[in-house]
């Protein structure tokens, strides 16, 4: 079953802009599959790495290989497999910047993206494709966003919740968390869907970590990930992690930004910004996928962390697909906290996340607060499994989270 990609547009709108764009992400999220049709839809010059043949002309004819793209454009896919092509690349762009000439991907991410941005500095794009979010798996051609929630007129922000919820009603969040948003898992029975994201976990620690560093005792490195994936929505405490696994927190830290860099992992900075007491310095940690996060971690029953990280990720295309965008968590040394804190045009948007089935006022006290002491806080979202929408509190909207997402 092919599912749009939302990615799919913005893709083809760096095209027309760079002469070269690059499409990162984790493994088997779909990337290959997107090129390939854009490929076809465009009738540009496909060609993958993992074909021998075609990888023995990039090593030895990198320019005949090249030759190809034409005045359409060429996508390489596993790009990574003949790192010197990007030379040849290069070249082809020095003589001629015109957009659209060549689409590249692989799933090497950090050697992809080490060898892009030393080659082609400031002539390139870059794109990521995540798995699959929840408007893809409606068939919806664009991702919703999450900008109407910006808005000043509130009957209008509350219309639009009001459709939303109505066309995407949620029956059980715990199955749509088990099912999480990798193409080929949700494919699947739950039954092999399990067993298919345990064998990516053994596949990513057995293989792309010896891609992407030097790891002498991989079973450390393996438990190390299994234990992260059991921490997704708390801050991030390299320490009490280190100790868990016996290791020195320099190696933990370093196994940090393998896995960002391998786009398994997201952390949400602090928002440290016009706050007169003491905030919580410490990112928090979600994964790329709730599904990825349940059998990384041997979990099966879903709690509110993967709720959470399930609405994390949405967020996170809507936060890649625009410049003006950031995302923040938001804690005091107090304890008062908000799970999310959305930016976009300098406008703050607190969200706070419950798996609760009914929204209650005392679920708004720290929204407001944070609403209170930031004045560019347009008003505060509280997401539940309520599916009544309403303003619970001055200055916050309840709704249910399916209402956004």
């Amino acid at each position: 079953m092919m599912f749009p990609r939302s990615a799919y547009g913005p893709l083809l709108a760096d095209l027309d802009l760079y002469p070269v764009v690059a499409l990162m992400g984790a493994r088997q999220v779909g990337k290959s599959t997107l090129c390939r049709q854009i490929a076809s839809q465009r009738g540009v010059a496909y060609r993958t790495l993992d074909d021998r043949d075609t990888r023995h002309q990039a090593t030895q004819d990198p320019e005949g290989l090249l030759a190809v793209a034409g005045k359409n454009g060429l996508v390489i896919d596993e790009i990574q497999r003949a790192p010197d092509l990007l030379l040849a690349v290069k070249s082809v762009v020095d003589r001629d910047g015109r957009p659209g000439q060549f689409l590249l991907t692989g799933s090497n991410q950090p050697m992809m993206g080490r060898a892009v941005g030393d080659s082609l500095l400031g002539r390139t794009a870059y794109r990521t494709l995540r798995p699959l979010t929840l408007s893809e798996l409606r068939f919806d051609e664009q991702h919703p966003g999450w900008s109407f929630l910006f808005g000043d007129d509130e009957t209008t922000m509350m219309h639009e919740l009001e459709r939303r919820a109505t066309a995407n009603a949620i029956t059980d969040w715990h199955e749509v968390v088990r099912t999480g948003g990798f193409p080929r898992a949700v494919a699947m029975r739950q039954q092999e869907r399990a067993r298919l994201l345990s064998d990516y976990v053994t596949a990513f620690v057995q293989r792309d970590v010896r891609e992407v560093m030097a790891v002498e005792r991989i079973d450390r490195f393996e438990n190390f990930f299994r234990v992260v994936a059991a921490r997704v929505g708390q801050e991030l405490n390299a320490d009490r992690w280190s100790s868990e696994i016996a290791v020195p927190v320099t190696t933990t830290r370093r196994w940090l930004q393998a896995l960002q860099s391998t786009y398994l992992i997201d952390l949400i900075p602090p928002f440290l910004r016009n706050s007169s007491h003491r905030v919580i310095k410490a990112p928090k940690l979600y994964m790329v996928d709730s599904a990825l996060a349940l059998a990384a971690a041997h979990e099966t029953e879903p709690t509110g962390f993967h709720l959470e990280n399930l609405i994390v990720s949405d967020a996170a295309v809507w936060k890649g697909n625009a410049p003006n965008r950031a995302w923040y968590h938001w804690r005091l040394a107090s304890g008062q906290e908000v799970d999310l804190v959305l930016e976009e045009n300098g406008l703050l948007l607190p969200v706070e996340i419950k798996a609760t089935a009914v929204a209650q006022k005392s679920h708004a006290r720290h929204l407001q607060t944070f609403c209170d002491r930031h004045p560019n806080a347009v008003r505060g979202l509280l997401l539940t499994n309520d599916p009544t929408i309403r303003i619970l509190a001055p200055g916050v909207v309840a709704a249910p989270w399916w209402g956004v997402v």
